[in-house]
């Protein structure tokens, strides 16, 4: 590591320059994988109480890297003593962070300990680059100042974390769907004012017309109908199945967790599929490639259909919009396998 000569010659160098190897071997544990620490049994008792400890970390971690980074902004820089008492404190607000991490039970969720896991590495991370700031740019300069600025921002978002398992799928449900309403807008802006004009506006007006490889054919757009309906059934699937794990979805039960879990991993793969279903739209169109995507954007789809009927989130009353969107997903599968069967791939 490259120590500053001002804080070397405090003896801060070797302080701070262990503090970051500490830090880099905390970060490398968790990133690796579970550890053999025993998790709170009585977790569910004291639910509340786990929260507002981790919070208080949080905040306890933020409070100490302010002191650490003030001490540093300008001479005199602190002497051996005084970076050692600094550092030692934050080391504290680290372990008691990990160690509260470590305590969430897996019986709670994997989204929630994925939510939790990621907003810990996050501020771990942001505290290790604020040490090798501090340790290597020297006394108040822009980057610590930065630095600083980040590791507050990431601990001041305790307060949107997820406290359950089900309000961590809502959090993926809600990403998906954003991302999936995006793909279609994008799809449907093209399909009204045509593929080419996105390239215009990137190029300007002077660039070249379009060729036929640029514009989709009237078999093309006899194809777009089913395809568009196929992601139309993708958004409102997204949409009704968030509304009903709102409402309905429950952590009081493992078996329970575990379905809102699944949940989750079906509605992750949804957005790339649809990713990889709307490009292969534009022209020029290989209608093989089409119908395999398509296909695995339906099979997909009834996958999630079905495993939500069967599911503790949906009630009686949910069935009927289950078996509407089953009836149209299957619809817009069939009449779009059914063009792309009579129709060979555009000779390339």
């Amino acid at each position: 590591m490259t120590t500053n000569m001002a804080s070397g010659a405090h003896g801060a160098g070797n302080i701070l320059g262990n503090f970051n190897d500490n830090l880099e071997i905390v970060i490398t544990q968790i990133k690796d994988g579970e550890t053999e620490r025993e998790t709170d049994d009585d977790y569910e008792a004291k639910q509340g109480e786990y929260w507002t400890k981790v919070g208080t970390v949080f905040k306890s971690l933020s409070h100490e890297a302010t002191k650490l980074s003030l001490a540093f902004a300008s001479p005199p820089l602190p002497d051996q003593k005084t970076c050692k008492s600094l550092v030692e404190m934050c080391e504290r607000a680290t372990v008691g962070l990990v160690s509260l991490f470590y305590c969430l039970p897996k019986s709670q969720g994997l989204c929630l300990r994925k939510c939790l896991k990621s907003a810990v590495l996050n501020v771990l991370q942001d505290l290790q680059s604020l040490v090798l700031v501090i340790d290597s740019n020297g006394a108040g300069s822009p980057e610590q100042l930065q630095s600083t600025g980040i590791v507050w921002q990431n601990t001041d978002r305790f307060s949107k974390l997820p406290k359950d398992n089900r309000d961590a799928v809502l959090g993926i449900m809600k990403v998906s769907l954003e991302l999936v309403k995006d793909a279609l807008s994008e799809m449907e802006e093209a399909v009204e004012n045509g593929p080419a004009n996105d390239l215009a506006e990137v190029f300007g007006a002077e660039m070249d017309e379009p060729s036929n490889e640029d514009t989709w054919t009237e078999t093309d757009k006899t194809l777009l109908g089913p395809c568009l309906g196929l992601l139309k059934t993708t958004r409102s699937l997204l949409k009704k199945s968030k509304e009903t794990v709102s409402k309905r979805g429950s952590c009081h039960t493992p078996e329970n967790v575990s379905q809102l879990d699944d949940c989750a991993d079906y509605v992750e793969r949804l957005s790339p599929a649809v990713d990889e279903f709307s490009a292969s739209l534009y022209p020029p169109m290989r209608y093989s490639t089409v119908q395999e995507n398509a296909k695995d954007l339906y099979n997909l789809q009834k996958k999630i259909l079905c495993f939500l009927r069967k599911s503790h989130m949906c009630n009686e009353d949910d069935q009927k919009w289950v078996d509407f969107l089953l009836k149209a997903n299957q619809h817009n599968w069939e009449n779009l396998k059914q063009i792309t069967d009579t129709i060979p791939d555009p000779v390339t």
